[in-house]
């Protein structure tokens, strides 16, 4: 069985959870008016595996109000899920299954998810990262059927015509000979794309890896590397794990992933300075030390800051068996200190989720809790507060991911 990152049909299995909840509130939510498309979106998903089912539900407001799916929202089960990607008011989804193999591109108005084009899409067995290298270009990641590729796709967002090719990287160390993709930023005519070195599960070759490739031409220009840690960052169409910030400086989130209960290597973040192509010698920053576990997760706030998404031991190590486990924190980019946890925050059920979006310089942040009410939590970077905003009420075992959906 070869190495993949545990995504949340897997942890479904395991856990098997079913904890619907039903409560009410008199203020109703925000509702986004019928002639037109809603602020934000927030995906929630009800049943567990292998019974499960997607929803989307809009609103214009993440500070206020009540979302209940109750007579609201729209299944996308079969259609799409919630490893999409948002841009420009539209989300584009490839879907590389055997039987549904194409790329849409949607609008999300009037509770209604509806293709505004689709064409076909083989070429990839599984995309796990993307990033745009211009509004209208999109450039997706993946590997070939037999792990063993790194393939990439450039999608014209408007008329979706599609080019594709490989990227060339390394001879894999003998005994892991599949690949793992992570995260892709792009910067400066360059692509930085994470990968790891894989073999039987949950083997992975001690080793961070960012391909460096010069674009357009895809070539490979250079492999930045280090051995303090191995992961090949956050699978960005699940949880990014990479930003470049505004004066072009990128941080790449390193975290063992799956292979970490047996190698025991901690999750770093590391640093590429704006305009140079390596890691800043100075800047290697064990997370895991600060934090107590792994970290799966990053999201850049601006004005210096990270919110980072990670696993408290502490709680299994109690003898819980809750999956409730996953906090978030705040990381000063600049130093790589942990400034602080978000303890108000309730523990999350998944690791895997695209928890958090940036608003205004805001962070808001989803966490399904374990009891009490679950709401998008706001975080202002700049009084450091953390408060409760839109309310979600029952029905659901997992929120998915959130998304603002207006530039």
């Amino acid at each position: 069985m070869r190495l993949f990152h545990k995504t949340l049909s897997s942890l479904l299995l395991l856990t098997a959870l079913a904890c619907f909840q039903s409560c009410s509130k008199d203020s109703p939510a925000e509702e986004p008016a019928n002639d037109q498309a809603p602020d934000y979106a927030v995906w929630l998903q009800v049943g567990s595996w292998p019974n499960t089912f997607q929803y989307v539900v809009g609103t214009n407001s993440l500070q206020t109000g009540v979302l209940s799916l109750s007579g609201n929202g729209v299944e996308v089960t079969g259609k799409a899920d919630y490893g999409i990607i948002p841009h420009g008011g539209f989300y584009y989804y490839p879907s590389t299954s055997s039987n549904n193999g194409k790329f849409s591109k949607f609008k999300f108005e009037n509770n209604q998810l509806t293709a505004v084009k689709e064409v076909p899409y083989t070429y990839q067995k599984n995309v796990s990262s993307y990033t745009w290298v211009d509004d209208n270009t999109l450039v997706l990641i993946g590997v070939n059927g037999d792990s063993n590729k790194i393939l990439y796709s450039v999608v014209n967002a408007t008329t979706l015509a599609i080019t594709n090719g490989e990227l060339s990287v390394p001879a894999s160390p003998t005994g892991y000979p599949y690949l793992s993709i992570g995260t892709t930023e792009y910067t400066k005519g360059k692509l930085f794309v994470g990968f790891m070195y894989t073999g039987n599960w949950p083997a992975a070759y001690r080793q961070v890896n960012v391909g460096v490739f010069d674009y357009p031409a895809m070539t490979l220009s250079k492999v930045v590397q280090d051995d303090k840690t191995t992961g090949a960052g956050g699978i960005s169409m699940w949880e990014p794990a990479s930003f470049v910030t505004s004066s072009g400086d990128l941080y790449h989130l390193a975290t063992p992933g799956s292979s970490r209960s047996s190698m025991k290597l901690p999750s770093v973040l590391y640093r590429i300075k704006s305009g140079t192509t390596e890691f800043d010698a100075s800047y290697k920053i064990n997370l895991s030390d600060a934090l107590g576990g792994s970290v799966f997760a990053m999201w850049n706030i601006g004005n210096g800051e990270a919110v980072v998404k990670y696993e408290d031991p502490k709680i299994a190590a109690s003898g819980s068996q809750s999956s409730h486990i996953y906090g978030f924190a705040i990381v000063n980019l600049s130093t790589g200190a942990v400034t602080k946890k978000l303890t108000d925050i309730p523990y999350d059920n998944s690791e895997t989720l695209e928890s958090v979006t940036i608003d205004n310089g805001k962070a808001y942040i989803l966490s399904n809790a374990e009891t009490g009410k679950d709401y998008v939590w706001e975080y202002d970077p700049a009084t450091g507060k953390t408060t409760p905003g839109l309310e979600l009420q029952g029905g659901y075992n997992y929120m998915l991911r959130v998304d603002k959906l207006k530039n």
